[in-house]
Formats: structure tokens, C-alpha cells, sequence
């Protein structure tokens, strides 16, 4: 189908800024053509950030990306010469005392001007923002406001990665914040979450999750399994709080004090951000030095091969009161057809996901032993046949940012009149 509509699409974070953030924009920018709608990206010139990874875009992606400079931290450290900042141990449990609502507001005013010069150059059939960071949501405002398009607010996480009562530190912030989101949840034609609690929060939208390219399945078959001498659990994405690889360091330490199981017989692997003192501290804790392997970020099809050749695939999610998060990296997982060990809040859509894909174990309380159970099992079959799955009996479609395209056209089509 050729893309003969065209859609605004503003999101401060698109490549080549790297991590999972990017994911979403960088979907519905590659794979909305397929479904009748070409995508104008609005966004942020180079920042101060964790990590970049230039290899997603190619040069003719830019013809349809407007980067624009900012008066936010981000892009002042920049421009002072700052390159690279840490990965934090924690997740962003506070907002910043003297922005509101965000680290970004000083990007609203020159997306939104930058935003009326790209509206004026073509037609345009809608317009969509993605948060974090809700300053985003601020220039989708101002646009339907100025124009009238159909505006859909896209909230890939609560507000940051928690609900505005546990983010803002006064009254006046929560009260302006709490306005803010009515605002937008009334004024947007459409709002778009990625799991039930986002949507349940905001109190309308469609839930709409995260994907991962097809291609993915195939990264994770370029070797096949790993040496049957050793189990190795591969570990991808960031290490915070909210994402903790503590339950199965503690597991693993079980194993191995119980069952005297040395770094010939076992192997963690892991491949994306940390934080570098809280990383050494629980690696320390669980005497697992010779048991660990940190790779760092690497881009994408990069993290994958380092981790195809696991026999196991670990994946996370902390249980915060009623809310849940649902990170995108369980899509590339769900691609690997890998055995995966899930620890994850029950009744999640992390816990439905991996439910549905019924393989490997799902832990919904904090039980290390049942995760050091499950291990030990591995440990004795590991000279068996994989676990992998065929690819006959997986669906990678509906786990795909194809799909996640194909459901955001579905929106569109019904909000451009």
C-alpha cells in the first residue's frame, strides 16, 4: 500500500539515541508506509545521553526527520561539550524541582514552532506525541489547539515510569500535574497505552503494546545454542529498580553454595545498561565473579547475538502497588523462542505475555527458590535437546512492530474523518 497520508509524529526520543525509548517512534516511523500513513518525525538534535546507536536509520530516513534544538539540560550539556551520562540504578521516582512537568520543557517551544512550519509545507491528516516525556504531550496540545487535527496522545509509560502522585514532590506540582493530564486525556481525539494499568490510569484509550522486528527471530537463530558444557542465561536491557536481576543473582547463589555448581557449569550473561556501584555491589553480595558477564549496551542486533547462543532468557519486572510496567524488551524475547525465566507482578500483562507463550517459568512472588528450582532442572537436562520452539508453532506477527503499525493505522483511519 503506498503512504499517501501524512502524520506528524513528535517524540523527543528517536534514533540515533539508543535504548528501549526509541522503540515505539521508531515502529510506526518504519512501518506506518505499509498501512497508508508516512510519518514526519518531530524531534530533538543530539543530546547529552546513555547511549547512541547509529544503526537503525538510513540516509533517506532523514528527508522525513526535523530535528530541532532545545533549551532543555539534555541538549545545554551538549552543547557545552558534555557527551555521555550514566545509566541510573534507580528509575525516575521524582521530577525535576524546577521544570515542570518535565527535564524537556525547554523543547516545547521550538518543536511547536518547528511543528507550525512542517504543518505548513504539506497536508497533514493527524497528529501524534509519545511520552515520556509528557512535555511532548504539551506540543500536541498547542498544535490541536492552533489547527484542529486529529491528535492522538501516545503514553508508553504512566507518566514517567510512575503515576504522578509518586513522581512530584509539592502539592502544587501533583494538583498541576493531575490538571495537566485531564487536559490531554480530554482534549486528544485518541489516547493510545501500552498496557491495561496506562490505560486504566488515564481513564479511556486503546492499549496498544510494544513490538519487536521480525527480523529479530531470525538474530536469535544465528547460533543455534550455546556449549552444552556450561548453562548460560542471557539477560537484556537496562538494570534498575523497576527492571532488578537481583532474583536471579540470589537464585543462581543458591544453586551454586548448595550444589557446589562452578563457573564451568553455569553462565550469566548480560547486554544492556547499569548502574556500574549497584551492579558491583550485588555481584559481590552473591560471590558471583566468575559467574557474570557484563557486555554493556550494544546496539540492537549486536545484543541479540551476544545473547543467542543462551540456553535460558531472564526477564523482570518489580511489582510497584497497583500499577505495572510493561518494558519492550519482553518482544524480543518472545521472538527468541527460548525457554524464559519470568519474574513478574501477578496479573500484569508481563504475566498474560509470558503466560501465553509457555515457556520456561513464571514467578510472580519474590521465590528465588522456585527460579533456583527451575535451574537446577535446566542444569540436569542441559546435555538434552534445546527447548526452543519450532518456528511453525510461533506467532511472531502479533508480537511484531509490523502489528503494532497495523493497529495504530486501524486508530488512525477512525480519528481522520
Amino acid at each position: 500500500m503506498s503512504a499517501d497520508k501524512n502524520i506528524l509524529l513528535i517524540a523527543y526520543y528517536f534514533p540515533p539515541l539508543g535504548m528501549g525509548g526509541v522503540g515505539r517512534s521508531y515502529a510506526l516511523f518504519r512501518h506506518l508506509p505499509n498501512h497508508g500513513y508516512r510519518a514526519t518525525i518531530l524531534t530533538v538534535k543530539n543530546i547529552v545521553y546513555p547511549e547512541y546507536d547509529h544503526t537503525r536509520l538510513e540516509g533517506s530516513d532523514e528527508e522525513n526527520i526535523i530535528r530541532t534544538g532545545s533549551y532543555d539540560p539534555s541538549r545545554l550539556m551538549y552543547l557545552a561539550g558534555l557527551r555521555k551520562k550514566a545509566v541510573s540504578g534507580g528509575a525516575q521516582f521524582s521530577a525535576p524541582r524546577c521544570y515542570f512537568p518535565d527535564s524537556k520543557r525547554g523543547w516545547v517551544g521550538p518543536a511547536y514552532r518547528a511543528a507550525m512550519r512542517i504543518l505548513s509545507t504539506r497536508d497533514y491528516a493527524a497528529v501524534i506525541s509519545t511520552s515520556p516525556p509528557p512535555s511532548a504531550h504539551l506540543v500536541g496540545l498547542k498544535i490541536k489547539a492552533k489547527t484542529g487535527l486529529p491528535w492522538i496522545a501516545d503514553f508508553r509509560d504512566l507518566w514517567f515510569s510512575l503515576p504522578i502522585e509518586k513522581l512530584y514532590r509539592t502539592s502544587i506540582q501533583r494538583n498541576y500535574a493531575e490538571n495537566l493530564k485531564r487536559k490531554i486525556v480530554d482534549t486528544a481525539d485518541e489516547i493510545v497505552g501500552v498496557n491495561e494499568s496506562i490505560v486504566k490510569y488515564l481513564g479511556r484509550g486503546r492499549k496498544i503494546t510494544n513490538g519487536a522486528e521480525i527480523k529479530t527471530a531470525q538474530l536469535w537463530r544465528k547460533i543455534k545454542s550455546g556449549s552444552k558444557e556450561k548453562l548460560v542465561i542471557g539477560v537484556l536491557g537496562t538494570i534498575n529498580e523497576l527492571c532488578p536481576i537481583e532474583p536471579l543473582f540470589r537464585a543462581v547463589a543458591s544453586v551454586a553454595g548448595n550444589n557446589k555448581v562452578t563457573a564451568d557449569k553455569i553462565s550469566i550473561v548480560h547486554v544492556g545498561g547499569y548502574d556500574r556501584t549497584m551492579m558491583t555491589s550485588l555481584i559481590k553480595k552473591y560471590d558471583l565473579q566468575n559467574i557474570v558477564s557484563l557486555k554493556g549496551y550494544l546496539p540492537k542486533e549486536e545484543a541479540i547475538a551476544a545473547l543467542s547462543w543462551s540456553d535460558l532468557l531472564y526477564f523482570s519486572v518489580a511489582a510497584v502497588d497497583w500499577y505495572h510496567i510493561l518494558p519492550g524488551r519482553i518482544f524480543d524475547y518472545l521472538m527468541s523462542a527460548k525457554p524464559i525465566i519470568g519474574v513478574v507482578p501477578s496479573g500484569s500483562d508481563a504475566e498474560s505475555l509470558l503466560r501465553e507463550y509457555n515457556n520456561g517459568v513464571v514467578v510472580t512472588e519474590p521465590d528465588s527458590e522456585m527460579i533456583a528450582s527451575y535451574i537446577l532442572g535446566r542444569l540436569d537436562t542441559s546435555n538434552e535437546k534445546d527447548d526452543v520452539m519450532p518456528d511453525q508453532d510461533r506467532d511472531y506477527e502479533k508480537y511484531s512492530t509490523g502489528y503494532v503499525a497495523k493497529r495504530y493505522a486501524e486508530i488512525l483511519d477512525g480519528v481522520i474523518r
